[in-house]
């Protein structure tokens, strides 16, 4: 990296976090504190500053010392535009005027996404912390990592002024007690200064950040890494208002400060106790789990528009991104989701250079890692719907919009055919069975033309910008047609959406056609009158623009038809789950309630020791709580409840069909048609009986079968081995089912594939290229790359794989490609007895320094390291280049690197040098 990057991204570094009354009162940082960051010359430093300000890059405000502030922060912070014709001006206010009497012109805490819900109470005990009589109640924030410690400590000090315990322009010092954490004296000269003399180095004396912060606020980061030494000279400040600096002996010094501690620590610890008995104030932190789906949409949003600002283009953002990034299994923290929503917006940006004012976000744009994560996760439809009721199908976010009130455009623009390929395509590559993609597509239709349907009724002047007049007045006549065939009345929105859905048919070039046969065929018996209505529909348009329109067009006429209805009705069909025992009707309700949602569904337990009388009772009593008007379907276990139908109709007059043999899947499938096809209950009751019969049939024909995972390469050999001893050893790890891994070559694989068929059942696919068959694929790339281990997992199991699961499991594809290649190149070292111990070493040195790496990166190190060591053995180590600079944050990661490295050493007995360590150091500080 070249000099005037490395001061360039320091001095971004430094104003990253930066609130606009901080930037006010710090003006910038000054060319010898970034020399001292950097450990480089002042006039090295301040030369590349002025080559940035000449580059229009950052702003030299002219004071004593001269101060220097990056124009890409200043404009975020002041959401304004600077000109950039005055590149040196005596003070930043000149943008802001007057800023910091407005920045403190409301209470801050109001401002904070959840200050009415989860942060409520923690808010409520900061303020009384702040305000408590003569001088505030020192805190300790607790909350896991990337919770918001650090940005509620910033706002407690805005509070603080806000409420004048503070004056205008008290210091705010942060100080991470981990960055010194293997190095106490440095540590404590930091924090409380030293007196000249005092250690070997100490040329003169310094303050610490303990005086800095006087009549201020001092903010301790992870607290649980303050040595024994520095809490015993903070619990003396703390206890009597005084502190030496090292080497002095007396406590003479006096400040007036507030501190904030923070850590990730068990309150219940022992170290946290001792702070515990002298910090009153006690404040939890809420993780993003602990938060409601508003506030995760609110705080997904405010990001976004953050990235919006920067790019300087609105943003279009597809409901299925906001449901992968809120709900992704690597969600995490806020730090996760900043990233997370940044590589989302790099991607949509590069798909969108030729747009100039607005950039898509699709489920194109999502990272691999996340998009595999979205498509398997079995609640995706529930999660969607209830996403859908705060969001529309698209939200619009602009740059211009206040960060705090983030305003949802409408999205008058529907395009089924897009909204269809789109889907299809994403869902092809990732393997999905062409069943679930069918049950994607059917969902998504119903929750657009749903979120249409909330939308307030638009003028038709509007929708004239988007829709040729024609089609508009051709629209007007179907509507008349519609209710007067079924029977019932729709509102002006009915036009505006049959008029977009029009529009885009007659725009299309080609048909979609994703539904098979059999998704036709039950849509047409499904909805008999809609398909009827959709015919006289199809008679119409052809006469009025003289085309053909094809069957495939009428079924989606007949599916929006469908969807428009239902919105009118809003009413479902109720289910009740009896089942004899005391909670098997229980545990099958609570398994489809919490994978498809919530739906008018009862479950009646039935122990044998309940009377005939008391069992009516009790079936009665369901039927009425979930009867919305459309009838209620029993799934019940045995015979003997289904006989009670007849008797039950009387006594509720409610319209009741009933299946026996009820089964978890049953429900599950019955729920899905109750809350996705709207179906009546005559048609969910022949669907579910139909389905179900078909299923058992099916499961009879494979019975015998023996399951098989197929790998695929283009030869049959070389890689395909490598991947089917990979595929063995996962199938063994999750089922103790033999399952038989068959290696094929890609040439003729069709053929190849119909062969094997015939004698088995194949679970899934891997390797080269994708069969195309009703099984998942996974691409060498994914399997790699880390998600397809849990793919194939899934397919075998049948169940969800949790991604900590997973984890801690170890990765199976790392392993065997790590032991694969070192078994080749060692010479003195056991491949895999290096293997295991390295990626060991590699779970506890991610948590360290609290990073994921991906398993491309894992195996690098892995390789690395190994190489090193063997280097080690024969004596011919490498050299670190003398003139490649060792950053304060290379040091950092060097010390925690050898810190978990001493583990290895010992096992192997084996000294790596300082050099090969900082070399291995250097491939983590590439992936942070």
């Amino acid at each position: 990296m070249k000099r005037i990057d490395k001061v360039y991204n320091q001095l971004l570094s430094n104003f990253q976090e930066f609130t606009e009354v901080e930037l006010l009162h710090k003006q910038g940082s000054s060319a010898i504190e970034i020399a001292e960051q950097l450990d480089l010359e002042r006039s090295n430093v301040s030369l590349e500053l002025n080559k940035l300000v000449r580059m229009q890059k950052v702003i030299k405000i002219k004071m004593f010392p001269v101060r220097y502030a990056p124009l890409e922060i200043v404009e975020t912070i002041f959401r304004q535009k600077w000109d950039t014709n005055k590149m040196e001006v005596e003070k930043l206010e000149q943008l802001s005027n007057g800023g910091k009497e407005e920045a403190l012109s409301a209470n801050p805490f109001e401002l904070m996404i959840g200050a009415t819900g989860s942060l409520k109470k923690s808010i409520s005990q900061a303020k009384a912390a702040v305000l408590y009589p003569p001088n505030g109640l020192h805190m300790l924030l607790l909350g896991p990592t990337g919770s918001g410690k650090s940005l509620f400590a910033k706002r407690i000090y805005q509070f603080a002024i806000y409420s004048e315990r503070l004056k205008t322009g008290a210091p705010f010092i942060t100080f991470n007690c981990a960055d010194y954490y293997h190095n106490p004296q440095l540590l404590l000269s930091q924090l409380f200064g030293h007196k000249q003399g005092s250690f070997t180095g100490a040329t003169e004396s310094k303050v610490g950040l303990v005086e800095q912060a006087n009549e201020g606020i001092l903010f301790m980061d992870e607290i649980h890494r303050l040595p024994p030494e520095g809490q015993e000279m903070l619990f003396y400040l703390i206890d009597q208002g005084t502190y030496n600096r090292l080497g002095e002996t007396d406590h003479k010094r006096t400040s007036k400060v507030l501190i904030i501690c923070a850590t990730t620590e068990n309150p219940g610890s022992a170290l946290l106790q001792t702070f515990l008995r002298r910090i009153p104030m006690t404040i939890h932190i809420p993780s993003l789990e602990e938060r409601s789906l508003k506030e995760k949409i609110r705080l997904t949003t405010f990001l976004l528009e953050q990235e919006a600002k920067r790019i300087n283009k609105k943003l279009s953002v597809h409901i299925d991104v906001l449901n992968a990034l809120i709900h992704t299994e690597k969600f995490g923290n806020v730090g996760q989701l900043k990233s997370n929503v940044q590589l989302v917006c790099a991607h949509g940006f590069l798909n969108n250079l030729d747009s100039k004012h607005m950039v898509e976000l699709t489920v194109r744009d999502l990272p691999d890692d996340i998009k595999r994560d979205w498509i398997s996760n079995s609640k995706n439809m529930e999660r969607s719907r209830k996403i859908s009721e705060y969001v529309n199908l698209k939200t619009i976010i602009s740059p211009a919009m206040e960060s705090q009130e983030i305003k949802i455009e409408e999205d008058v623009s529907f395009n089924l055919y897009q909204l269809i390929e789109e889907k299809v395509d994403v869902l092809t590559k990732e393997g999905l069975s062409q069943e679930d993609i069918n049950q994607y597509i059917l969902t998504d239709i119903h929750l657009n033309v749903r979120s249409f349907f909330n939308q307030k009724n638009g003028q038709s002047s509007n929708l004239m910008k988007f829709v040729e007049d024609d089609v508009i007045q051709l629209t007007k006549e179907l509507k008349h047609l519609a209710e007067k065939e079924l029977n019932c009345k729709f509102d002006r929105r009915f036009i505006h959406f049959l008029s977009m859905h029009m529009e885009s048919f007659l725009k299309r070039k080609k048909q979609v056609d994703v539904l098979n046969t059999k998704e036709i065929d039950e849509i047409r018996e499904t909805y008999p009158k809609e398909y009827a209505v959709a015919l006289l529909f199809k008679n119409r348009i052809e006469k009025w623009f003289n085309i053909i329109v094809p069957e495939i067009e009428v079924i989606y006429l007949t599916m929006v038809i469908q969807s428009i209805r239902t919105l009118e009705e809003n009413k479902r069909v109720g289910i009740v789950v009896a089942a004899h025992g005391n909670s098997t009707a229980t545990s099958m309700v609570e398994v489809a309630t919490e994978l498809l949602g919530s739906t008018p569904i009862i479950a009646i337990d039935v122990p044998l020791t309940v009377s005939p009388v008391e069992i009516v009772d009790r079936l009665i009593q369901g039927i009425k709580k979930v009867d919305e008007g459309e009838g209620v379907l029993m799934l019940v276990d045995m015979g003997s409840l289904a006989m009670l139908e007849s008797k039950l109709e009387q006594k509720t007059g409610t319209k009741i069909k009933t299946i026996s043999n009820v089964t978890t899947s049953m429900v599950l499938d019955t729920v899905r048609k109750v809350n996705y096809l709207d179906l009546n209950l005559y048609a969910i009751f022949d669907s579910v009986q139909k389905d179900f019969m078909e299923f058992i049939d099916k499961q009879q024909h494979v019975f015998g079968k023996k399951k098989a995972l197929v790998s695929i390469c283009t030869t049959g050999s070389g890689t395909a081995k490598q991947l089917e001893k990979i595929l063995t050893i996962i199938s063994r790890k999750v089922s103790q089912e033999p399952i038989k891994i068959l290696t094929v070559s890609s040439i003729k694989l069709a053929a190849n594939i119909r062969e094997i068929q015939k004698e088995y059942e194949i679970v899934a696919t891997a390797g080269t290229k994708n069969p195309k068959i009703d099984a998942p694929h996974v691409s060498l790339e994914v399997l790699i790359e880390g998600q397809g281990e849990r793919i194939l997992q899934q397919a075998i199991t049948k169940e969800t794989i949790r991604y900590d699961e997973e984890k801690t499991e170890g990765n199976i594809v790392v392993r065997e490609l790590c032991e694969e290649n070192l078994r080749k190149y060692l010479l003195f070292i056991n491949p895999y007895l290096i293997s295991e111990i390295l990626l060991e070493w590699l779970n506890h040195v991610q948590d360290e320094l609290e990073m994921e790496l991906s398993n491309t990166v894992m195996i690098r190190i892995v390789m690395h390291t190994a190489f090193a060591l063997e280097r080690m053995i024969k004596n011919e180590p490498l050299a670190f280049p003398e003139d490649e600079e060792i950053t304060p944050q290379l040091e950092n990661i060097y010390q925690k690197t050898e810190k978990t490295l001493q583990a290895v050493e010992k096992k192997l007995k084996l000294t790596l040098t300082r050099d090969e360590k900082l070399f291995i150091a250097t491939i983590f500080a590439d992936e942070m």
